[in-house]
């Protein structure tokens, strides 16, 4: 009834569009994604050794290897990770190598990235360094 992904990796190119969370971030673990629900407020630090989602609202700083801020989901703070896809709202500072902005992103940041790919529709306001 349900299938496993056993050595099944995407990557975020196998996504058409950035209007939904990359489904290879998920696919790509074979841990748990650490999830932030809609609904859900956190103030602090919270920190994965893998895939985080959020969808809630999160104050402080994040720290992941892949991070993902879902369409309803409001982000203000430090984020450090490998990949960041801001698909919802996020205010602070964001230090990452790979940087997706989907088309209902609202950013107004600090954004330091390697690689950015951005969705038409996407509001930046703020500084960007390529690093």
């Amino acid at each position: 009834m349900f299938r496993k992904f056993k050595n099944k990796s995407l990557s975020s190119d196998d996504v058409s569009g950035f209007d939904e969370a990359p489904r290879g971030a998920l696919l790509e673990t074979q841990q748990k994604p650490t999830i932030i629900s809609e609904g859900c407020r956190i103030d602090g630090t919270l920190q994965s050794s893998d895939v985080m989602y959020i969808e809630g609202e999160v104050l402080g700083r994040l720290e992941s290897v892949s991070l993902t801020i879902g369409q309803k989901g409001r982000v203000n703070g430090d984020i450090k990770c490998t990949s960041l896809s801001i698909l919802g709202r996020f205010e602070g500072r964001a230090e990452c190598d790979e940087l997706n902005l989907g088309s209902h992103a609202v950013v107004s940041a600090t954004l330091r990235y390697k690689r950015l790919k951005a969705a038409l529709g996407a509001v930046i306001q703020g500084e960007m360094i390529l690093r």
